[in-house]
């Protein structure tokens, strides 16, 4: 295949991924094509980790952190040392239409970009809220806490924007300058998490412990970190509704309706033509209420 003059080698494109849907390889290949306009502006200038699926979506998975030995040299990659590895490695960096269509070829059905960019690592200009129901809750208990979030954080000036998890979950995304570290953003973000579910005990939990998870809707924070990642918007996923992370507005949210089967391959992309991309004001960022800890 060549894609904006780049040869890629793409095998397999007839293999099932879907095969309860019909849908094969080519089929996401096309997709992430179709959607490229929406995809990249939140991949460019950010670490990559794939998550290739070999066999299709209800096959075998791995997180790949560096690019294999054989990857082509043209793709965008950044250097990276972890502080507990001895090694470097090299990340693949999605800038453009012919890196993110390799990436499919691979088989790379999930995107899971770092909230930091290659540029200033140790500054995100992303946090997130990240919405987990636990036993006995559900995706629309997840709607009702990114509400009240909602409803908390405007009148403090804070811009937030929702999406689907693509699986059972819902993300809340804040746009920040990248002025914050990453431990800064994270006791923010916790502060705001344990004010909300002081407000709403029976429903919201801080602790990861399936008896504190029980019934209630887990704002994880720790997800806001060095290295840490999260489904990118318009991701697809490897559920058997081939289901994808979809932006939503906060009317959505609130009418409580909408469920992440709602939004696949199939229909991702007329919706978005539709209503543009809902989170394209992620890439302002935005100072956060005074006193962040540690300022």
């Amino acid at each position: 295949m060549q894609v904006e003059g780049k040869h890629i080698p793409i095998r397999h494109l007839d293999k099932p991924f879907w095969p309860q849907l019909g849908l094969t390889k080519g089929n996401l290949v096309d997709y992430y094509i179709e959607m490229a306009p929406f995809v990249l502006p939140h991949l460019r200038g950010r670490p990559l980790i794939m998550k290739p699926y070999p066999e299709g979506a209800g096959g075998r998975s791995f997180y790949r952190w560096a690019l294999p030995d054989w990857a082509p040299p043209w793709l965008h990659r950044w250097p990276y040392q972890a502080s507990t590895e001895e090694r470097t490695i090299e990340m693949l960096v999605v800038d453009g239409l012919p890196e993110l269509v390799w990436a499919a070829g691979q088989g790379c059905i999930e995107l899971h970009p770092w909230l930091s960019r290659t540029d200033d690592p140790a500054h995100p200009d992303l946090l997130l809220f990240d919405l987990d129901p636990g036993p006995g809750s559900d995706f629309a208990g997840c709607l009702a806490v990114a509400n009240w979030l909602h409803q908390m954080l405007e009148p403090m000036g804070v811009r937030a924007y929702a999406k689907t998890s693509g699986r059972h979950g819902l993300h809340v995304l804040v746009p920040i300058a990248r002025r914050y570290t990453f431990h800064q953003v994270r006791q923010w973000v916790r502060a705001t998490a344990r004010s909300l579910a002081a407000s709403h005990p029976d429903r919201i939990t801080l602790d990861k412990s399936l008896a504190a998870r029980r019934g209630r809707v887990l704002i994880d924070y720790a997800q806001n970190g060095l290295g840490k990642s999260m489904v990118a918007p318009y991701s697809a996923r490897a559920t058997p509704q081939a289901t994808v992370s979809a932006p939503l507005t906060w009317t959505e949210v609130a009418e409580a309706r909408v469920r992440p089967e709602d939004f696949t391959l199939l229909t991702m992309p007329q919706r978005a033509r539709a209503m543009g991309d809902l989170l394209a004001p992620l890439s302002e960022g935005q100072s956060l209420p005074e006193p962040v800890p540690g300022s």
